[in-house]
């Protein structure tokens, strides 16, 4: 029996760690996609708050399936409530990227003011997906 727990301990942080990398995997595209969407909109003319807007989006869409269903391994269609917190955690880490991006953006620039915001909003979205939206039961 003791035998037993202590392999599905081992089992259980094995997939923690799984999981953790996953997270972090999907969070390279996201900002990747991010990245890139914002430097078209910007490029092509877009005030670079409406261009966070529409790229940071852009992010969470990928961010959702993909964390759904490779990171976490559900397989279930997405409910309502699962997906409003999902909205609820990115609307918090949108607000807080931005409220970093418009007074830094003077001071450092704008790519270097996407950075730290990006920084913030990453760590925002790690804690609130893990303990909140994608929590097992």
């Amino acid at each position: 029996m003791i035998k037993m727990e202590k392999q599905d301990k081992r089992d259980n942080r094995k997939n923690g760690l799984l999981e953790f990398v996953k997270f972090n995997l999907v969070g390279i595209v996201n900002t990747l996609v991010d990245f890139a969407v914002f430097t078209v909109l910007t490029f092509f003319g877009t005030h670079y708050m409406l261009s966070q807007v529409i790229s940071y989006s852009c992010g969470v869409v990928n961010s959702f399936i993909m964390n759904k269903y490779w990171t976490f391994g559900d397989k279930s269609s997405p409910h309502g409530y699962e997906v409003f917190k999902f909205i609820a955690v990115n609307a918090v880490s949108l607000a807080v990227s931005l409220s970093i991006l418009y007074p830094l953006k003077p001071v450092v620039g704008v790519l270097s003011a996407k950075i730290i915001a990006t920084l913030f909003s990453m760590m925002i979205n790690f804690v609130g997906s893990k303990l909140w939206v994608f929590k097992k039961a």
